[in-house]
């Protein structure tokens, strides 16, 4: 495997603050690093950190779709493909020996996309994303951007559909699953083998960010990109059990839901304790 072909992971990095705060160095990584500093405060470059070989990325960003741009951007510029793309975001705890098993495990089973998945104590948007006991793997439509691995060639395929998504909402329920189909890339798992755990509370769809738009607004803009494609390129697919599953389902849950998901939250941690 050529170096240009080496699997990248981007691990995000507040320029201000040591690098790497939640990754266990406890294995020689089988892929190359990226840290993004997000505060744009660092200088670009090749350098060592903790006694790695980094690359680091360094612009001013408000949230992950912008690290999901400038990835793709220097990635084309400077002519690499790698056979995998791994973006971690930084507070997430997970081992290097980790990600060395989750790639040899997409390849093992020709991964297109996938992800390890997370402790049940991690603060969480989608509960499906939740490690589950005995298994390898397990078939899925898409995964979130919270750690997410694609194919090279799949993820620069996005570059030219990434403009103007901040949150990133919208990227991974629609536009890579679109892309997906389109290319005949559509493997996609979570690995219950290989779990992390999300340190911090979830925020990105809170904000409005400097385009005027909310995350909700992006992920609504980013449906219609990917129904314009289906439609232009793959129409036939419109109706498909699977764009009943990526186009129709509901993702988001009605407030009665939320209700009923807060209080189920408090009501099993007290179970827990008190038994």
């Amino acid at each position: 495997m050529s170096a240009a072909q080496r699997p990248l992971v981007l691990v995000s990095w507040h320029g201000a603050q040591a690098p790497l705060p939640c990754l266990h160095l406890d294995a020689a990584a089988q892929f190359d690093w990226v840290l993004f500093d997000y505060t744009g405060t660092q200088t670009p470059g090749e350098r060592e950190v903790a006694g790695l070989p980094v690359t680091v990325l360094s612009e001013p960003t408000e949230c992950k779709g912008d690290i999901f741009q400038a990835l793709c951007r220097w990635l084309h510029d400077t002519a690499r493909c790698p056979e995998y793309v791994g973006l971690i975001d930084d507070d997430v705890w997970v081992g290097v020996s980790d990600l060395n098993r989750a790639l040899h495990l997409a390849r093992c089973e020709q991964l297109d996309v996938f992800s390890p998945t997370l402790m049940h104590d991690s603060h969480y948007t989608h509960r499906w994303m939740l490690t589950q006991p005995h298994r390898l793997f397990r078939p899925v439509d898409w995964v979130e951007v919270m750690m997410p691995f694609y194919r090279g060639d799949l993820f620069l395929a996005a570059r030219e559909h990434l403009a103007g998504n901040v949150s990133s909402w919208g990227l991974d329920k629609y536009l890579w699953p679109t892309l997906q189909q389109l290319r005949g890339q559509t493997r996609t798992a979570l690995i219950d083998a290989v779990t992390a755990s999300h340190r911090r509370p979830i925020t990105s769809g809170n904000r409005t960010y400097r385009t005027g738009r909310t995350a909700f607004d992006e992920l609504q803009a980013m449906r219609a990109l990917s129904l314009d494609l289906l439609q232009a390129q793959r129409p036939e697919l419109v109706g498909s059990d699977w764009y009943r599953r990526i186009f129709q389902q509901r993702h988001v849950r009605t407030r009665w839901q939320q209700l009923c998901a807060g209080l189920g939250r408090p009501l099993r941690r007290w179970l827990d304790q008190s038994t």
